[in-house]
């Protein structure tokens, strides 16, 4: 594991805004791909791990950050009424369609990433991540489980525990799960049963998400 000095002189696990970037390119590119690999009646399929939302309405928000950014829409940014906005804007698109909006403004968005905040815009892989494997699953396609937006999203997750007064990050390190579980398990998706099977601190994912807008599930959902 890698570190950079945070401003107040203290280590940080956020990764570099080259790591970031790229992070992001790559889940970028693959997502588009995929998207158009999928048959259309895929888009009406209902996420599991965000049931108030299809398939169709998860890849919207997906494809809606970048728009909001670009477009200066950061009203109420991060809440459920900004992600809905993402949703309506795009209500009756289809998947190709989502999948060209997305690749339409890519080149633009990689002009304005690298100055968005370094913890904020690794929060921005760490959620389209999330939504990533989100999706993957509620179509039955796992993959890229090894991808570098997964390790980005980690890192995330242990900046915010090591920003915390409560909470000691090195025990993260310390855990035996697969890191695609460690994403998994500190991004809401797995129920205290789950986690604790992995070897993960169920106390510890309760405590870190906490403050978050995303909780331990009730229900387990395999994937």
């Amino acid at each position: 594991m890698s570190y950079v000095s945070s401003s107040d002189g203290s280590m940080s696990y956020l990764p570099s805004t080259e790591e970031v970037v790229n992070a992001y390119v790559e889940l970028r590119d693959r997502m588009i791909a995929f998207l158009r690999s999928l048959p259309e009646e895929a888009a009406s399929i209902v996420v599991p791990h965000c049931p108030d939302w299809t398939v169709q309405e998860t890849v919207s928000h997906m494809v809606g950050v970048p728009e909001a950014i670009l477009s200066g829409d950061l009203d109420g940014v991060a809440s459920d009424a900004w992600t809905q906005r993402q949703v309506e804007n795009h209500r009756g698109d289809s998947l190709k369609d989502l999948a060209d909006a997305w690749e339409k403004n890519s080149e633009q968005f990689l002009t304005v990433l690298p100055m968005i905040p370094k913890a904020a815009m690794t929060q921005l892989v760490f959620d389209v991540a999330s939504h990533e494997h989100d999706v993957r699953h509620a179509v039955g396609q796992p993959g890229a489980r090894d991808s570098l937006s997964v390790s980005v999203g980690v890192r995330f997750m242990k900046h915010a525990a090591e920003s915390r007064g409560d909470l000691d990050v090195e025990k993260i390190d310390q855990w035996t799960a697969s890191e695609f579980d460690v994403f998994r398990s500190v991004a809401g998706r797995r129920s205290a049963e789950q986690i604790a099977a992995e070897g993960i601190e169920v106390e510890f994912v309760q405590k870190l998400l906490r403050p978050m807008p995303i909780s331990i599930p009730d229900v387990s959902i395999p994937e």
